[in-house]
């Protein structure tokens, strides 16, 4: 098994290789163990600095909290200190369980670039030309659309909020466990990335024919029903607003794959007219 030559491999190939500007499998290996180092570095260097700015990140996930109505999040002074959007901490542990987490948080962050960087240099030079030109582009999508639906479910959030820890009727102050916030603040924001994600499948399926405008059209149905049910699952909270909020994007985001299609097609069969 042999493998093109990444521009920046080191030295370590044989007068064969550096003719034939291909690697064999054990060369191979080790440029996939140095991006992984790489990688992994970039994810170190991202934790220490979020354990530093751990507080700060916390600030930031705390406040959808803090914009919700008084009645909902108002505990009480004895236990919340005087800060009426303060989270309690339960077990010994959260302290640091949280802590971790929020660097975490940061590490992906300040990591990514990173990361992407080194898959794309790995897998580059086996890529045939056609698939190169789409290679970045189809990269920095994904980026910009996962930190879209992150921030998009960042602003969608006390909605839901609002609405679950109302239901909990009066004479009832709802006080949060800290490290379960965190966890659903994490797991509602993740969420939201992936499923935005949805129209990057669609597009490579359509660039590459897998899909046409007339099947997309025909399962329009199927896909409103299916987007929903995944909705309902996904979100947290479960409540109308939010899966609403998730299933809505998406599904003009589907729309808008369909025109991708027709406008394929109609280029399509212009260069056939044309040939």
């Amino acid at each position: 098994m042999t493998a093109t030559a990444s521009p920046d491999t080191g030295a370590g190939g044989d007068d064969q290789t550096r003719r034939t500007g291909e690697m064999t499998l054990v060369e191979h290996l080790v440029e996939l163990r140095t991006r992984i180092f790489r990688s992994l570095l970039a994810l170190a260097i991202g934790f220490g600095v979020g354990f530093v700015l751990r507080e700060y990140v916390l600030d930031v996930i705390r406040e959808p909290y803090c914009r919700l109505p008084e009645e909902v999040r108002a505990g009480p002074a004895a236990i919340s200190g005087g800060d009426e959007c303060a989270l309690i901490v339960l077990q010994v542990l959260d302290g640091l369980v949280i802590s971790i987490k929020l660097a975490a948080i940061v590490a992906v962050i300040v990591a990514a670039p990173v990361v992407f960087y080194q898959i794309l240099r790995f897998i580059m030079p086996g890529l045939r030309p056609v698939e190169k030109r789409y290679a970045i582009p189809f990269l920095l999508a994904g980026w910009v659309l996962f930190i879209g639906g992150a921030a998009f479910a960042y602003f969608v959030i006390p909605r839901g909020l609002a609405l679950l820890l109302s239901l909990a009727g009066e004479g009832i102050t709802p006080v949060l466990s800290a490290r379960e916030y965190v966890d659903f603040m994490l797991f509602t924001v993740v969420a939201f990335g992936l499923s935005f994600e949805f129209p990057l499948v669609l597009t490579v399926l359509v660039l590459t024919d897998v899909v046409t405008a007339e099947g997309l059209r025909k399962y329009r149905r199927h896909a409103i029903f299916l987007v929903f049910l995944a909705a309902a699952i996904i979100t947290p909270t479960g409540d109308p607003f939010t899966m609403s909020a998730m299933a809505v994007p998406l599904l003009i985001f589907y729309e808008g794959c369909i025109l991708l299609a027709r406008w394929r097609a109609r280029r399509q069969r212009l260069a056939e007219a044309a040939a």
